[in-house]
């Protein structure tokens, strides 16, 4: 935990899949629309470990020796140090980051909506299987518990930040990421007020599956061995199927069309190992907290 707190201060900007879940259980009404900015803060324990690591280890005088020399020799526990950090925060980063969001309500129990946020694109289906569809009258003695169950796919590739350098390893390293993912929320809740007239709370699993894809291709380091001699790193190449499973509760709070939101969701995932350089591999495991806030208008 003295890791993750010394690290979140540095870290503005993070690019993760959606994995926050802010709608509420009931679909929207047929002919709907629903919009509004979001605020997702990504804390992986693994991530945190891993950067905390490389820091350490001095990014930027590796920099400097890749830009003053045209060939730096690093053993391979050295450079896989900072393939660690990369790959880690690649595949769940650490910080915050914005997003906007747009929802239609397609048939009476089925809406849908896309989301960007942080450079991910995320399109969603969700449909209500229990309770009564929005705008309708509860049934005298009837259950105000509403369920619905959605799937979300999602896509990203990008630029690591500067922050800690990642920026200067990702050029060192001519690295390269990009996932794809599906997330699968489950959610049970009630309205407040009338028709949630004053919005609504929920609680749900999640699991979410991903399809990563990452590489290297290292240029101007080359690999000292234990006696002395040198020889070229093999570009790095790798693909990972990784499954997370979550659980969340949010709650929406407002009057008729302008409602806040606020969202907790955590995650536990076994990433498994990944390729390094020279035949080595990293486990990485670890929760993932995702506290999130929404403004959302509905007209």
């Amino acid at each position: 935990m003295k890791r993750i707190l010394a690290c979140l201060p540095l870290f503005l900007a993070a690019c993760a899949a959606p994995r926050s879940v802010l709608t509420s259980p009931e679909a929207l009404p047929k002919g709907r629309w629903q919009v509004g900015a979001d605020m997702d803060f990504n804390i992986p324990t693994q991530t945190s470990e891993a950067l905390y690591g490389s820091l350490e280890q001095g990014v930027d005088a590796l920099y400097q020796r890749v830009s003053r020399d045209s060939v730096t020799p690093i053993t391979a526990d050295s450079l896989n140090g900072f393939a660690k950090a990369l790959v880690a925060y690649s595949v769940d980063p650490l910080g915050a980051q914005t997003g906007l969001f747009v929802r239609y309500g397609i048939l009476p129990r089925l809406d849908g909506g896309y989301h960007y946020i942080g450079g991910a694109h995320a399109f969603d289906l969700r449909w209500q299987f229990l309770g009564a569809k929005a705008a309708d009258s509860l049934a005298p003695g009837g259950s105000r518990w509403q369920g619905s169950v959605g799937a979300q796919y999602s896509w990203q590739s990008f630029d690591l930040p500067s922050v800690a350098g990642l920026d200067k390893l990702q050029e060192i390293l001519k690295f390269e990421f990009k996932r794809k993912d599906v997330l699968v929320p489950l959610i049970f809740g009630k309205p407040l007020g009338k028709h949630g007239r004053y919005g609504s709370f929920g609680l749900g699993a999640a699991y979410d599956l991903s399809f990563i894809q990452y590489g290297s291709d290292v240029l101007k380091l080359v690999e000292r061995k234990s006696d002395g001699t040198t020889a070229a790193f093999a570009p790095l190449h790798g693909d990972k199927t990784i499954s997370s499973y979550g659980a969340f509760a949010n709650i929406r709070a407002g009057y008729r069309w302008v409602y806040l939101v606020g969202s907790m969701s955590a995650y536990w995932q076994d990433y498994g190992e990944f390729a390094l350089f020279g035949g080595k591999t990293a486990k990485l495991e670890g929760w993932t907290y995702l506290p999130s806030a929404a403004l959302e208008f509905r007209f």
